[in-house]
């Protein structure tokens, strides 16, 4: 079972993935693809190039990079704001403020930003947010998912939620986003643990821990950094893969 599916039966989270056909038709021009990837012609013969186009037809929103060609199934940054668009190419209405992705070089992830830092252990499969197809199935900002090399699908995913998105704004606290968190696991069958102070790499988190009917375990670590983001690790793991998700998290510093 891979770590995305393991994720949505702990959050029930479902996802919509909508397919351009071979030819789709607007009031205006029409949808092109070569070998290299979609773009959209207007009458006139011309297309749009590094900007915004919103289909009539159903009013939704695409952006297209410097050779004209449609980007998708990616964060994109627009005028220092991140875009997040669906595989389908469509804005999924997402968008992100103030907030710095990581670095890869190789195994190594750093993001100076939020001060997180990980060294991947060998044999272990890191997909980053597009390999995920995160920008389809959610709204918070997905930099990573780190599987575990026994097979299960196991894994950690480190992602970043906006207090703008809660009532509460810059104002939401962590212990409001594990509390959210628990209740999630509890629709979806999970049984809460307990929620505790703990430290990874030097930092503290809120940690919330839940029981999958004694088969996947799925820890929460939540912390508050920069103005409005909360970072959170979502650790997904079999029983019999509790080692190995121990040997990943060790590598946090």
């Amino acid at each position: 079972m891979k770590f995305r599916k393991l994720k949505k039966l702990a959050a029930i989270c479902l996802a919509a993935v909508m397919t351009l056909g071979s030819s789709v038709l607007s009031y205006a021009g029409e949808w092109k693809q070569d070998e290299i990837g979609w773009w959209y012609q207007n009458d006139d013969g011309s297309y749009p190039v590094s900007t915004w186009y919103e289909d009539p037809a159903d009013g939704s929103w695409y952006f297209f990079n410097e050779q004209g060609y449609m980007i998708s199934n990616c964060y994109q940054p627009v005028d220092g704001t991140y875009y997040a668009f669906a595989s389908d190419g469509r804005w999924n209405g997402v968008s992100f403020t103030d907030i710095c992705p990581g670095v890869w070089n190789g195994a190594n992830y750093s993001n100076e930003w939020s001060g997180f830092h990980i060294n991947v252990p060998q044999g272990y499969t890191v997909k980053n947010a597009s390999q995920a197809q995160a920008m389809d199935e959610g709204i918070t900002f997905v930099e990573f998912v780190a599987e575990v090399p026994d097979g299960t699908g196991s894994g950690l995913e480190l992602e970043y939620m906006d207090a703008y998105d809660y009532t509460d704004g810059a104002a939401t606290t962590t212990e409001y986003i594990v509390s959210m968190q628990s209740l999630v696991m509890a629709v979806a069958g999970f049984t809460v643990e307990g929620i505790t102070t703990v430290n990874l790499g030097g930092k503290e988190y809120m940690k919330l821990s839940a029981d999958g009917y004694g088969l996947v375990k799925s820890d929460f670590y939540c912390r508050k950094v920069g103005d409005h983001y909360f970072e959170c690790l979502t650790a997904i793991y079999w029983l019999a893969s509790k080692p190995a998700m121990d040997g990943l998290l060790a590598g946090i510093y």
